[in-house]
């Protein structure tokens, strides 16, 4: 055995050949402890595409250049039976899902806003007045998250030596993404066109963000006109149809009435990523330190004016196509800089609509929309027939009902009486399923119901309502302007995900795993305890003996 050296992970010279005197804290020592079947990742690139989907991978297949998704789809472990025990809410929810290894009853995060009964009124889930915006308005922080995530359990096992950065499209994914830990959570803001983040994360603004913001290379990219890649009558959706080339600029609105642009939702949002998340891979050296690092990214596949994922014009495809290339070149900067034989690379999607109502509508099959800004006014006229003229119902957001809880305490009502009575009402709705009370929420007992399941466990005491109402299959939420809330009904929706890199085998697994899986499979990988809260198991075709 060759004498001991002293290196990063200890803070005094060693004094003996025990395990314990060589290693301080037990992050550290899991760190190294697992039985080494190849070298432990030293880089960890996490990507989360937004409306990603299987059929649509498999449907552009033969256009896609090599090196860039066809790698996820044949180069690694391709895992297509994944699912989320959730209900879907918006991207927070779902990303932290997937990072803390759990659901929204443990890690608290149930939707991309949620009602404040103090206030009275709905606010994003990542509000927080005690931080400061930097580059925007927006007072944001992960406070709310209330467990760990692989990123956190990481600088813990690390003691702060790890270098985790989280770039994203939209504040919800990119402070998932980057838990509570990380050094940089950085997104898009569409109004300003600039890189924004907040003070809630140490380094605050990366230099090479920042730098980007003010040397023009972010403006140049975001006024960029968007067309056709190819001719438009080659794209797969253009077959026997007379689809016109369309033109964008990305910085600008639709509607010349929005002082939002569309840049969210085009080529350019993805290029964007790519170039920072490329300054941060090089000028960090991420990957080539002696601690492992990780790169969270979030890139998309929506399409402006489109909140749908299916696909049904060519700007869908398009930007398809651009995502593929800029894979391929996040993946050749990846090898280049931090070697893919020491990087393990994950790509998964949040929860997406299968169809829309209008797509089933046309072909006979049972769908509509359901308006729950109407369905609760009628409510309160309802419960004030029957308890007095009072405003009864104190809110309504993502299906859970909020009812005036003063004022039934006031007027020395039965709140559960009042609860069923007003699931009891909601399931006279055209397009309801069901209806739940809070108490049969947070009681609902082990079943096949998958959707009663997904309701518990996306359920949290502290911002869950009084009833909680289901759509049925095809039917989707709609506000007071027929825009689209979340995604169609359905219960038996799989999303894809795929590992590669270093040490991941090639194959396809065809057994189902839930998405709460991946936290614990990527902890088992770096040998780090997995998220305080996680449910989730490793994923055995991956890890093997790890």
């Amino acid at each position: 055995m060759k004498p001991y050296r002293q290196n990063a992970f200890s803070k005094a010279p060693f004094r003996g050949w025990g395990v314990k005197a060589l290693f301080r804290g037990l992050g550290v020592l899991l760190l190294f402890s697992l039985p080494m079947m190849a070298e432990r990742p030293k880089l960890v690139v996490g990507i989360m595409v937004d409306g990603l989907r299987q059929e649509h991978l498999d449907a552009f297949h033969d256009y896609f250049v090599e090196g860039g998704l066809k790698t996820f789809m044949y180069g690694g472990t391709a895992l297509p039976h994944m699912r989320y025990p959730t209900a879907s809410a918006g991207n927070a929810p779902d990303v932290a899902t997937v990072m803390a290894g759990t659901t929204p009853a443990y890690h608290g995060i149930a939707g991309n806003v949620y009602f404040d009964r103090r206030k009275g009124h709905e606010e994003s889930v990542l509000l927080d007045a005690d931080q400061v915006g930097i580059g925007t308005q927006h007072s944001y922080s992960a406070h709310r998250l209330l467990t760990t995530t692989v990123v956190d359990e990481l600088t813990l096992a690390t003691e702060g030596n790890a270098r985790c950065y989280a770039i994203g499209i939209d504040p919800e994914a990119a402070i998932m993404l980057g838990g509570h830990t990380a050094r940089s959570a950085t997104w898009i803001d569409d109004v300003q066109l600039q890189w924004v983040t907040t003070g809630y994360y140490g380094e605050g603004l990366p230099s090479y963000a920042d730098l980007m913001n003010v040397d023009g290379r972010f403006d140049s990219t975001a006024y960029v006109r968007w067309t056709p890649l190819f001719p438009v009558n080659s794209y797969v959706w253009n077959a026997n149809r007379q689809a016109r080339a369309f033109d964008y600029v990305p910085a600008q609105s639709l509607d010349n009435e929005s002082s939002t642009s569309i840049l969210r939702r085009t080529p350019a949002a993805n290029t964007l990523v790519t170039d920072l998340a490329l300054q941060l891979l090089k000028g960090e050296g991420l990957g080539q330190g002696y601690y492992p690092d990780m790169l969270l990214l979030q890139y998309t596949v929506r399409t402006p004016g489109d909140p749908f994922t299916s696909v049904h014009s060519i700007e869908k495809e398009d930007m398809y196509m651009r995502l593929d290339r800029e894979v391929k070149r996040l993946l050749d900067a990846i090898d280049w800089e931090a070697g893919m034989e020491r990087t393990v690379v994950v790509l998964f999607v949040n929860q997406s609509d299968t169809h829309t109502p209008i797509e089933l509508g046309d072909n006979k099959i049972p769908s509509g929309y359901f308006n729950a800004g109407r369905a609760v006014a009628l409510l309160n006229t309802y419960l004030m027939a029957l308890y007095g003229q009072e405003r009864w119902v104190e809110g309504y957001s993502g299906k859970h009902i909020f009812l005036n809880r003063r004022k039934i305490e006031e007027q020395r009502l039965d709140l559960r009486e009042m609860q069923e009575v007003t699931a009891e009402f909601m399931l006279e709705f055209e397009g309801i399923r069901a209806a739940y009370t809070a108490a049969q929420v947070r009681n609902q007992p082990l079943s096949d119901d998958f959707e009663a399941m997904a309701l518990r466990n996306s359920y949290h005491k502290d911002s869950g309502g009084d009833v909680v109402v289901t759509l049925l299959p095809g039917w989707m939420e709609v506000d007071n302007r027929n825009r689209p809330v979340g995604g169609t009904a359905g219960t038996a929706v799989e999303v894809p995900a795929f590992m590669y890199g270093g040490g991941i085998p090639r194959q396809v697994v065809d057994k189902p795993y839930d998405m709460t899986d991946l936290a614990p499979t990527l902890a088992a990988l770096l040998g780090i305890p997995a998220p305080n809260a996680c449910i989730g198991q490793p994923i055995e075709e991956v890890v093997g003996g790890k």
